[in-house]
This record gives C-alpha cells, sequence and structure tokens, in this order.
C-alpha cells in the first residue's frame, strides 16, 4: 500500500478542507505527525482508515461524530484518499453519516454515508468501479488481504495499543488473535466434527430404538416377554437366535392347525349337501300346491278378460278414424277465425273503400258467418292504395320545403338578434366614447404623485442597511459582554486549579526526594555493587516509609500540573481575544443600545415600505394609462364597424322574409285538411298498410275454404270403410292413453300368468316331488350348523397362529437388517466421537488440552513472539527477551489456553510479569510485539507488502538511549522499503525528523502544515 494524497473536508477537528500531501511527506521513508493535545492528529489516521473502511479504530467510531463541529452547519464531511493498493491506483471519496440543515424550511435532515471508488489507468484515463458499500469493502479486503481490525493493528498501530496487547490476559489475547488471524477453517473443523459426531449419534440412537421397538414388537406377536437387557448393545448377538426359535415354533403349529380345518370342512360340505337337498324337496312340494290352487282361481277370471280384449278392439278401430274427423273441425274453425278477421279489417277501411256489399253493412255477429267471397269487391283495394301512394309521394315532397321554410326563419331570427345586438353595442360604444377621455385625465395626475413619492426609495433602503448592520453589530458586543464575562470566571478557575496542582506537584517531588534513599535502596541486589558509594555490601538499607512517592507518582503529578497550566493559558487567551473583539465592536457602536438600533431599524424599514408601495402604484398607473389609450383607439374602431354591420343585417333579413312567404304558401296547398305534413304523411301510410293488410287477409280467406272442403271429403271417406255408424259412435268408442295402456297390461298380464302357472302344475319334477314323502328339514339344518362352528373354531385358530407366523416372517428380516445397518454406524459413531473429542481438547488422546483452534492460535503467537524478539534484542541491547508461556510451563489457568506472556531480564537471570515493566520498558516491548505481531499478520495474509506503518504516540516515555534504539529499530523497517509515520508531541523527535506534518489547532478549529527541515 502506497499513499499519495489525503484530503478531508469538515471532518474531526478540521472544519475546511486540508490536504496531506503523501509523496513529498514520505520521501525519506520516516516522518512524523505532531501538535499540541487534541490537535487531531489521530483523526489524520482515522482518515486513513476511514476512506478504505469507513470506518475509524477503536471507541471512536462508536460514536459517529465524524463531522466538524467547527465546520458550517451546511458543510457535509468528505474524505478523499488517493492510494495504490498492490498494482491498483484508486482515488476513494467517502461520507459519512450527518446532519444537515433542511434546504427549504427548518429543521434538519439526515444525510446517509456515500462512498465511491476511481481507478487511475496507467495511461492516467479514470475508470469508474464502484458506488456500493458492500462491493467497496469486498474491493479493499481482496486488494489488502486486511480487515479494518488487522489494519488497525498491523498498520495503524493505536495509541495505547500496544501495552493492552502485552498486559492483556490470555483470553483477551486469544479473542484479538482470533480477530487477526483467518482461523476459520479450524473453527469450521471443530463445528463439523462436533456436528458430524451429534448427527451420528442421532443415527446410532434412532437404529438402536428402532432395534428395541422390532423386539419388542416380535415378543407381543408370540406373547412372550422381551429380552430384559435390550439397553446393552452388546447383547445384539443372541436376538437372531431368540427370534428364529420363535418363528419355528409357530410354524409347527400352522401345519397342525391346516390338517384339522381341511378335515373339518370336508364333513361341513357333506352335511350343506344333505341340508339342501331336503330343503328342496320341501319346497317343490309347496310350489305344486299353490300352482295348482293359482290355476283354478284365473280359470274363474276368463270372461272378464274377453270383455277387456273387445274394448281394445274397438278403440284401435276409433284411434284410426278420429284423426281425419278432428283434422275437419280444425279447418272449420280456421275458416270461422279469417272469415271474422277479414270483415273487421274491411269494416275499418275509409269510406271511399266500398268492398262489401251495402245491403249488408253494418254486420252483426250472426252476419258474419253469412258473408259469401263472392259478395265482394276486392278491386277496390287496389284502386284504394295507388291513389293514396300518389298523395304519400307529393306530401313528402312538401316536407323537404317546410325544412327549408325553418332553416330560413331560424336565420331571420338569428339576424334579428344580431341587429338588437349591434344596437347595444353602440350605445355602449357612444357612452365609453364619451367617459374614457375624462378618467384618463384623472389616471395621469394620480400618476404623476405616484412618481415624486417612490423617488426616495433608494435613500431608504440605505438607511435600513446601516441601521440593520448596527443592530448585529449591538447584539454581537452583547454577546461579547456575557462571553467575556464566562471566560474571566473560567480563567479564574483555570487558575485556581493550576495552582493547586502546581502545589501538589512541590509536595510529591519535595516527598521524593525525602524518600529518595529508600528508592535507591530498592534498586540494590546482593553482590552487586551500590550506584552511590560503590559498595557490594548492604548491611542496612534505607526502607520506604507508608506514604512514601514512586517516580510514575512524580510524573503523573507533574503531568496533572502541566495540563492544569494549558487550560490556564487557553482561558486566558480566550480572555484577550473576546476582550480584543468587544473594544472593536464597543468603538463601531458607541453608546447606542440594542433597543434603539431596532426602534431605528423599525423607522427605516417603515420609509422603504412607503417608498417600495408607491413604486408599485405608479408602474400600475401608468400600465393603466397605457390600457386607457388602447381602450379609446378600439372604441373608435368598433363604432364604425358597427355602423357597417347594421347595414349589410338589416339588409339580408328583408331578403329572408320574401323566401319566407313563397314557401307558407306552396306548403299550405299540398297540406289540404290536415293538420300538418308529417301528420298527412302518417295518415297516408296508416291507410296504405291498413289497405295491404285487408287485401292479405282475403287470401287467407280463400285458402281456408279450399282446405276446409279438403278435410271433411277424407273424413267422410274413412267413416264409410269402418264399423261405426257415425262420428258420435266413433267418438264415443275411443279411449284415452292412459286407458288403453291399462287395458293392454292388464291383458298381457292375466294371459302371462295363466301360461306360467298352467307349466308349473305340468312340471314333472314338481308332480314328482309332490307324490313324495314330506323330508326333515330341521334335522338336516341342526346337524349342519354344527359341522359349521366347529370348522370356524379351527379356521380362527389356524388364522391367528399363520398371521404370527406371516408376522414373524416379517419382522425377522427387518430385525436382521436393523442389526446390520446399526453395526457400521456405531463404530463410525465412535470414532467421529474419539476425533471431536480431541479438537475439542477433552479426549484421552490430547495432551495440550486445547481446541484445535487454540492449538493453531498458539502456534501463530509463537512466530509472533519469535518476530518481536528480533526486534527487542536489537532495542534493549538483548537485555529482554519475550517468553511464550503455556499451561504445562506454570500449571495455572493463566496458561490454559497457551496464549501466556512473560519478559525474561538477562541482567537479573529473573523472568518477570509484563505488568511489573516501567512505562519506557512497557512501551519499547509492545512497540515490538506489535511490530512482530505485524509481521506475522502480513505473512498470513498471503505476504501482501504494505509499505506504509504508523506509531500512535508513546514515545514520551523513553529516555535519549531508548529513543534512539526504538528510532533506529523503525529505521530499520524504512530499510526494509517500508513508510514509518510517528504520531508524537515529543520535542525531540521534531529535532531528529525533518519531514514533519504540524497539526496546529485554534478555537475555530485545526489546520495542517508539512515541514521539511529539522527544529532547532
Amino acid at each position: 500500500m502506497r499513499l499519495h494524497r489525503l484530503s478531508m473536508t469538515a471532518f474531526g477537528p478540521f472544519p475546511t478542507t486540508v490536504s496531506v500531501d503523501f509523496e513529498t511527506l514520505t520521501a525519506d521513508g520516516l516522518f512524523l505527525i505532531h501538535g499540541d493535545t487534541g490537535a487531531g492528529k489521530t483523526t489524520i489516521l482515522d482518515g486513513i482508515c476511514f476512506a478504505l473502511y469507513g470506518a475509524v479504530p477503536g471507541f471512536r467510531d462508536d460514536a459517529k461524530a465524524l463531522h466538524s463541529h467547527h465546520a458550517t452547519a451546511g458543510l457535509g464531511p468528505r474524505v478523499e484518499l488517493d492510494v495504490t493498493l498492490t498494482n491498483r491506483r484508486l482515488l476513494i471519496t467517502r461520507t459519512p453519516e450527518w446532519v444537515r440543515p433542511r434546504k427549504r424550511g427548518t429543521g434538519t435532515t439526515r444525510e446517509t454515508a456515500h462512498v465511491e471508488i476511481i481507478e487511475q489507468l496507467p495511461d492516467q484515463t479514470r475508470s469508474f468501479v464502484t458506488r456500493d458499500h458492500r462491493e467497496a469493502s469486498d474491493l479493499i479486503r481482496a486488494e489488502t488481504s486486511l480487515d479494518v481490525q488487522q489494519f488497525c493493528q498491523v498498520i495503524l498501530l493505536p495509541q495505547g495499543g500496544f501495552a493492552r496487547f502485552l498486559q492483556a490476559s490470555p483470553d483477551d489475547r486469544q479473542g484479538l488473535l482470533r480477530r487477526l488471524f483467518d482461523i476459520e477453517i479450524f473453527t469450521d473443523a471443530e463445528r463439523w466434527l462436533a456436528e458430524h459426531r451429534t448427527h451420528l449419534g442421532q443415527q446410532d440412537r434412532a437404529s438402536l430404538a428402532t432395534i428395541r421397538d422390532l423386539t419388542q414388537r416380535i415378543a407381543e406377536v408370540v406373547k412372550v416377554e422381551a429380552p430384559a437387557d435390550l439397553d446393552t448393545p452388546g447383547t445384539f448377538s443372541e436376538l437372531e437366535r431368540w427370534t428364529t426359535s420363535h418363528r419355528d415354533r409357530i410354524g409347527a403349529l400352522v401345519d397342525a392347525l391346516t390338517a384339522s380345518v381341511a378335515e373339518g370342512t370336508a364333513e361341513e360340505q357333506r352335511l350343506d349337501e344333505v341340508r339342501q337337498a331336503a330343503a328342496t324337496l320341501a319346497g317343490q312340494q309347496r310350489d305344486y300346491r299353490a300352482a295348482v290352487q293359482q290355476r283354478d282361481v284365473l280359470t274363474l277370471r276368463k270372461p272378464e278378460r274377453d270383455e277387456w280384449k273387445r274394448r281394445l278392439d274397438r278403440a284401435r278401430e276409433s284411434a284410426t278414424l278420429i284423426p281425419h274427423l278432428d283434422q275437419a273441425d280444425r279447418r272449420q274453425s280456421d275458416l270461422d277465425r279469417v272469415r271474422r278477421t277479414t270483415i273487421e279489417q274491411l269494416t275499418r277501411l275509409p269510406t271511399d273503400v266500398m268492398v262489401l256489399p251495402e245491403h249488408i253493412s253494418p254486420l252483426s255477429e250472426d252476419d258474419v258467418y253469412a258473408v259469401d267471397l263472392a259478395e265482394l269487391r276486392p278491386d277496390a283495394l287496389d284502386r284504394a292504395e295507388q291513389t293514396r301512394n300518389e298523395h304519400l309521394h307529393a306530401a313528402q315532397g312538401a316536407i323537404d320545403s317546410e325544412a327549408r321554410r325553418t332553416t330560413l326563419l331560424r336565420q331571420r331570427t338569428m339576424v334579428g338578434k344580431k341587429l338588437e345586438d349591434l344596437a347595444r353595442r353602440a350605445e355602449k360604444a357612444t357612452t365609453l366614447l364619451a367617459e374614457l377621455p375624462l378618467e384618463r385625465v384623472e389616471v395621469a395626475a394620480r400618476h404623476e404623485q405616484a412618481l415624486t413619492e417612490a423617488a426616495g426609495q433608494a435613500a431608504a433602503e440605505l438607511l435600513l442597511t446601516e441601521a440593520q448592520q448596527r443592530v448585529k453589530t449591538c447584539k454581537r458586543r452583547d454577546d461579547l459582554t456575557a462571553q467575556l464575562s464566562t471566560a474571566e470566571e473560567e480563567r479564574r478557575t483555570a487558575t485556581d486549579d493550576h495552582q493547586a496542582a502546581e502545589a501538589r506537584h512541590l509536595d510529591v517531588r519535595q516527598r521524593r526526594l525525602a524518600g529518595m534513599a529508600a528508592e535507591l535502596a530498592g534498586e540494590l541486589r546482593p553482590g552487586q555493587p551500590c550506584g552511590v558509594c560503590g559498595s557490594p555490601d548492604h548491611p542496612e538499607p534505607a526502607q520506604a516509609t507508608a506514604d512514601a512517592v514512586t517516580a510514575a507518582d512524580e510524573e503523573h503529578a507533574k503531568a496533572e500540573a502541566d495540563r492544569r497550566l494549558d487550560e490556564r493559558r487557553t482561558a486566558e487567551v480566550a480572555v484577550e481575544r473576546i476582550n480584543a473583539q468587544l473594544q472593536e465592536v464597543a468603538e463601531a457602536v458607541g453608546d447606542l443600545t440594542t433597543v434603539q438600533a431596532k426602534s431605528a431599524v423599525t423607522e427605516a424599514r417603515k420609509a422603504v415600505r412607503t417608498a417600495t408601495e408607491a413604486g408599485k402604484v405608479a408602474e400600475s398607473l401608468g400600465t393603466q394609462l397605457e390600457t386607457l389609450d388602447v381602450l379609446l383607439r378600439e372604441q373608435h374602431e368598433e363604432a364604425a364597424k358597427i355602423g357597417r354591420d347594421e347595414a349589410a343585417a338589416s339588409t339580408q333579413l328583408t331578403a329572408l322574409t320574401s323566401q319566407i312567404t313563397e314557401l307558407d304558401e306552396s306548403i299550405d296547398a299540398t297540406r289540404g285538411a290536415d293538420k300538418s305534413l308529417r301528420s298527412r304523411v302518417a295518415r297516408l301510410t296508416r291507410e296504405i298498410a291498413e289497405v295491404k293488410t285487408a287485401a292479405a287477409n282475403l287470401g287467407q280467406w280463400r285458402q281456408a275454404a279450399t282446405e276446409l272442403a279438403d278435410a271433411r271429403r277424407m273424413a267422410e271417406h274413412h267413416l264409410h270403410l269402418s264399423d261405426f255408424t257415425d262420428a258420435v259412435a266413433a267418438r264415443a268408442a275411443a279411449l284415452s292413453q292412459p286407458e288403453t295402456l291399462k287395458l293392454e297390461e292388464q291383458l298381457a298380464a292375466f294371459d302371462a300368468e295363466y301360461h306360467k302357472i298352467t307349466g308349473r302344475v305340468q312340471d314333472p319334477a314338481l308332480f314328482a316331488a309332490a307324490h313324495q314323502a314330506p323330508p326333515d328339514v330341521d334335522g338336516s339344518e341342526q346337524a349342519y350348523q354344527a359341522a359349521r362352528r366347529r370348522v370356524t373354531e379351527l379356521q380362527a385358530q389356524h388364522g391367528l397362529a399363520a398371521g404370527q407366523h406371516l408376522r414373524l416372517n416379517e419382522l425377522t428380516p427387518d430385525l436382521t437388517h436393523a442389526l446390520d445397518r446399526w453395526r457400521p454406524i456405531h463404530a463410525e459413531y465412535e470414532i467421529a466421537n474419539r476425533l471431536a473429542q480431541l479438537v475439542e481438547g477433552k479426549g484421552t488422546d490430547s495432551n495440550t488440552r486445547m481446541t484445535l483452534s487454540t492449538y493453531v492460535l498458539t502456534h501463530r503467537f509463537r512466530h509472533v513472539v519469535t518476530a518481536a524478539n528480533t526486534r527487542l534484542g536489537q532495542v534493549t541491547h538483548n537485555r529482554y527477551q519475550l517468553r511464550h508461556v503455556t499451561e504445562s510451563d506454570t500449571g495455572r489457568r493463566a496458561g490454559r489456553n497457551g496464549l501466556g506472556l512473560s519478559v525474561i531480564d538477562a541482567w537479573t537471570g529473573q523472568e518477570r510479569r509484563p505488568a511489573t515493566l516501567s512505562g519506557g520498558e512497557t512501551f519499547l516491548v509492545s512497540l515490538c510485539l506489535a511490530l512482530g505481531l505485524s509481521d506475522v499478520v502480513l505473512t498470513e495474509a498471503g505476504g501482501t507488502q504494505l509499505g506504509s506503518l504508523f506509531v500512535d504516540e508513546g514515545f514520551g516515555t523513553l529516555d535519549q538511549e531508548a529513543l534512539d534504539q526504538v528510532l533506529d529499530a523503525l529505521d530499520g523497517l524504512r530499510a526494509g522499503g517500508r513508510t514509518v509515520g510517528i504520531v508524537s508531541h515529543v520535542a525531540e523527535l521534531r529535532r531528529r525528523i525533518p519531514s514533519r506534518l504540524h497539526v496546529r489547532k485554534a478555537a475555530t478549529g485545526s489546520t495542517l502544515i508539512i515541514e521539511t527541515q529539522a527544529a532547532d
């Protein structure tokens, strides 16, 4: 990874846009980021991490407050990073979630986070990559082979992170290493083995349950107790022999019962044949006696049967004649109906159409049937139809003339209305031509007055602007007065706190000096020379008192005093700044109060409002004058046009009146006595239809008379051929269809029953049976039922035994199959259980008692310790070495997961806990451990070469020699091709590192300056 440029806008303490040119800053391979406490040094690292991963390191990411509090309300936070990852140069732009003012109205709205990645290609062109957060994260992870936690641990070595990892408990250290190293494949293996063991255990238990269930079912089938030791898998080998013995016993019982059932069934069949023969003979004897009795009864009913036959024959002859009689009657009815309808139609015709003879008009109901076709005059209908068609054509032609007349009347009405409208318009135009000149004179006078009043608007607006500025200045003066009071109170408080802290520091320092002898005595070692007198003997070393003060206590008190001094100076600077601003504002407004300034603004606003309204009135009146001029010109033109239109309309009205008079005379002549032409057309059309209907009815009359004559001749012919004397006799012999069907059914039933009974009486078998002795039916039935019950009992016993045998034949293979399936499952489960216990650290084969993933982490941790010792020996001149501690080394819980750590001091030969190191020693050891961890993580990430490293704080705890050693170690990293950035406020580093990024803080926010020369 190579950084080119970082730009941050409204991000953290930076209110505007600041940029870091890493190309210039990293030219020497080692650079320093320095500045006062709280200036925003760490924010540079936050910006790099946020641009790459959308998050900042550690607890700062929880706040989600990345938007600068110093930035203007509408300026959103934004980070741009120009970086090369592997062989791709990417421009990454991110904006975090932030709250901005609404563009319309009041209140705020929340802006969501955004990301955009653009790639710069080798030909200097740019290619869009993505705007999706997930795709961006996947891309960065793929290019760096690190997630955000690994990146912060191996690239951005955070504040306090060194010591936390060094002094962490083994469990906490294990949590961090799990996040840094990819051991998912091993945790997956642990989980899979546990799940596989559980799955096989379920199959094993299910198979055992199946075996026990089959055994219990076999025991239930054979009605015996199941073996008592089914819970012991070792006894399953005896189950197959136990099942086979019961199956063989039941098979022998089935064979014996089969023979008994066959013997009983043969005896039952013999007795059934005897029973059936007795029952058959008794039935034949009963049937013969019943047949003789029924034959005698039917013989007595034969005269009744002959009468049924005679009535049925006459009804059938009548049925062939009656249709012809009914046809003649229907034809007579049709003729009467048509005659009546035709005569009624002829009587409704107009009086000039004379079809009926005069001597029979008007007709009565009886006279209708007396009219003959020969007396009618059908030619009168033809003449009437021809005359009315001629009149109809003339009336239809006159209707067209009437439509033309209607159109002309409508046009004459429209012309009349037009003349009335022209008269009204002429009167209105005359009135306006008299009034408009007077109105124009009045509007022109008002326009001149309004222009005079609007001329002072510019001066009034200038006065208003000055008055508003004085109000703002007065408010600023009042705010600064209040701020000055608050700042002076904070300065007094800060002064008191600093004096108290300085007094505590002096007291602690005095107490330490008083107990210095005891402190020096605490460093004495038997046989080693004293650092003061040089003697190797220490007979009476000084003892520390209960309230002894250590160097750490003095450092803490000094740091507290320095912090209070910074707060005091900050408060004093704030008071001076506010006082200067207040004096500048007071000079601008003098003794003017805010109330007086607001009153002046009100008066100025009134003057501006009056002048503005006068300008609007003048503009409106000018427009009105122009409108009046246009209206006068239009009215003169309107009056001339109205005169021309009135002359043309009068001429058109006279011509229309003449045409309407000519059409009225022609229409009246054609209409005749009718009310209108349309009523005349309707009457003629109706009369023509009536004439045509009457002609059609005469034709139907002639057809009905012909059909009646034909029907009468056919009926007389068939009556002559029958045995009936007249039509009345024929109709009397007729029967309805239900009566006919009933007689036919009675006759057929009688004949069939008689032939059937006669046949049974003459049956040889019945005749022979009637002359035999009566059989013993009851005795044969009792013998048969006894044999049948015996067979049923034997069959039930046989069915039960056969069912048991069949069920055993079904269950025995199932049990054998279940045992065969269980054996390999049980063996596989035993193997899986041992493997799962081994990777869980619970098996008897495990010597480490660690899980597989913990064992892998322990192996990786050994590499980390080895890499750390390489640098630790360099910076401490081989005094300190780290030692990996396991449970077998300590026998304590601290080493349970194999991630314990201790420090070996070569000077004393003692092994120490990391917590016993001094502040500087802790920093040295922690830094080396962090660098070793960084090397191992990068190696595990596939050998990814990330060419940048940032170390955040901790150098203030080092003396001059230790600082030199650390810088030499960092120079070694630079020599290996990595760029190292140090974040610190230590002054010595500014003198030793020429390439620096200076972060300056101020009340309005922080700024950045790149420095390339060593400080004095």
